[in-house]
Formats: C-alpha cells, sequence, structure tokens
C-alpha cells in the first residue's frame, strides 16, 4: 500500500506591482531581495514550501497569441505580477510568520514595489499527479492516494484559534 499523503494548507497571496515599478524592478525586487528574505523567516516558522509564481505580461501576451482558444467567452488571463505560495501545517503558522517583526518589515519595505491597494488571497490544499514528467500519488491500479473525503479534507486548519491583526501590522 502506498504511504499516506499528508494533506497540508497551502495560502497563496496575488500580488501586483506598484504603477511606478516595472516589470523587471518587481521581478528583480521579490526574486532576489524580498524572496530570500522572507524565507528565512518563513522556515523558522514551520513552512514547508514556499514559492514565487512569476507572471509577466511578456508570458501572458504569448499565451493569448499563442493559444487564443483558451482564452474562452467568461474566462480571462490572470494579470497579477506574482503568485507567492506557502504551505504550513496549521493556520497558527502562517500566523506567526505574517506577524513576525522581521517579516512585518519586509511588508513595509514591499509597499514600494507593490500596489497595497490589489490583491487577491486563496487557500486550500495540493493534491500531485504528475512530477518530473512522472506519474505519482497513484496506486498500481491508477487510483489516487489522496483517500479523504472531501469533506475531511475541508476541515483542513479548522482547529486553529482565530486571530486578530494587530493594531499597526499589515500583510
Amino acid at each position: 500500500m502506498p504511504p499516506k499523503k499528508e494533506l497540508v494548507l497551502k495560502l497563496t497571496s496575488f500580488r501586483y506591482r506598484a504603477k511606478d515599478v516595472s516589470e523587471e524592478q518587481f521581478h528583480e525586487y521579490t526574486s532576489k531581495d524580498h524572496g530570500p528574505k522572507a524565507a528565512r523567516i518563513q522556515q523558522r516558522h514551520g513552512a514547508l514550501r514556499v514559492e514565487q509564481y512569476h507572471t509577466p505580461s511578456a508570458i501572458r501576451d504569448l499565451v493569448k497569441d499563442k493559444m487564443p482558444w483558451i482564452n474562452r467567452p467568461g474566462w480571462s488571463v490572470d494579470d497579477h505580477d506574482v503568485q507567492i505560495s506557502y504551505w504550513v501545517r496549521t493556520l497558527e503558522q502562517a500566523h506567526a510568520i505574517l506577524m513576525d517583526p522581521e517579516f512585518q518589515a519586509l511588508v513595509q519595505e514591499a509597499s514600494g514595489y507593490q500596489d497595497d491597494d490589489r490583491a487577491t488571497f486563496a487557500a486550500g490544499w495540493v493534491e500531485v499527479y504528475v512530477e518530473d514528467g512522472k506519474l505519482v500519488n497513484m496506486d498500481e491500479q491508477g487510483n489516487t492516494v489522496y483517500q479523504e473525503s472531501f469533506a475531511a479534507k475541508c476541515t483542513l486548519g479548522s482547529d486553529s484559534k482565530r486571530t486578530e491583526m494587530p493594531e499597526g501590522q499589515n500583510i
């Protein structure tokens, strides 16, 4: 029997660059400055994985040009500049990351690069089926190893305590 997979929370913010910051400047900042600094803090508070997904207009335009059929009626190619995802076991870990004084200093610094008035956020879990070109997380019959029910998966993090944003803090 394949090993049981641990389901954990994936928290993702979709961020936009500030109007006076070029795409290249934003990438340089998020990739070479903010990302490495934030990673040390995130790791210290128990993050299992952290990734940045960069979505510059050149790549969005390439997809729209070469695969125009992908933009079906009612669909759109999202225009955010970076997607930052991190995986944690508990919401308390996420709270500890976000409220860490060093992380808060990074948030303040990021205000010069990102549009603080526009972002979206997503929360859920990941189920992986192809990795490095190989089928994964399936048994010999081709069935998923993710056997928990949808209802059980939806309880991820439900034992976490409710938290409040302290005065003067930001994300």
